[in-house]
């Protein structure tokens, strides 16, 4: 059964304390878009790189319950980890959209979490989120799957907080957020994760 949340503060909880021992939960989350080729532009998008197939990355700002910070993204090259803090790994950077299951994050323990923030971010090939179709799963270890839609975008805004996941006595609350900013910088200001960006390339 897949739970769909429809609305911005749309909300599904997960139970860890069910036999977290003998079985911890997972969960994988997987960001999907459509690789539909930008051709409308003129000379100019042509030049700076526009005429391409969108490339979002999938990305998230994490607190974990000890007060460590950071930031997982392609952009830096920062893939996380399976076997250390923050348990919080992302598995490559789908360039095109081409890859049929788009880029892939997993948290492999989220009784150690506070909150994590998932973003996808268009690095090129669209101005905003409004022709690329953008989808996230959460796919559970428990057999759940929750699935939301970028749906409502805002015109020229690359950056979308698409859903809070939260640690709240023992449950896993994944909230959907779908709040478009125009950077990193402006999220993180939003939610106040209170890092230092500086610009960056691939």
């Amino acid at each position: 059964m897949v739970i769909k949340l429809e609305k911005t503060g749309d909300f599904h909880k997960i139970d860890l304390s069910k036999d977290e021992r003998a079985n911890p939960v997972q969960v994988h989350v997987n960001l999907n878009w459509e690789a539909v080729k930008n051709s409308q532009g003129g000379l100019i998008e042509k030049i700076f790189g526009s005429n391409s197939m969108p490339d979002l990355d999938l990305g998230c700002m994490y607190e974990m319950m000890n007060g460590e910070k950071g930031v997982i993204q392609p952009l830096g090259k920062n893939f996380g980890s399976r076997k250390i803090s923050p348990y919080i790994y992302l598995d490559k950077d789908d360039r095109t959209g081409i890859a049929n299951d788009g880029e892939n994050m997993y948290i492999f323990r989220p009784d150690l979490i506070k909150r994590v923030l998932f973003f996808a971010f268009i690095y090129e090939g669209a101005r905003d989120f409004q022709s690329v179709n953008g989808r996230m799963f959460f796919k559970i270890s428990n057999g759940e799957e929750i699935y939301l839609e970028l749906n409502n975008p805002d015109s020229n805004r690359s950056f979308c907080v698409a859903a809070l996941v939260k640690n709240i006595n023992s449950q896993i609350m994944i909230v959907k957020e779908e709040k478009y900013f125009q950077s990193h910088s402006q999220a993180d200001e939003f939610y106040k994760y209170g890092f230092n960006w500086q610009p960056g390339k691939k």
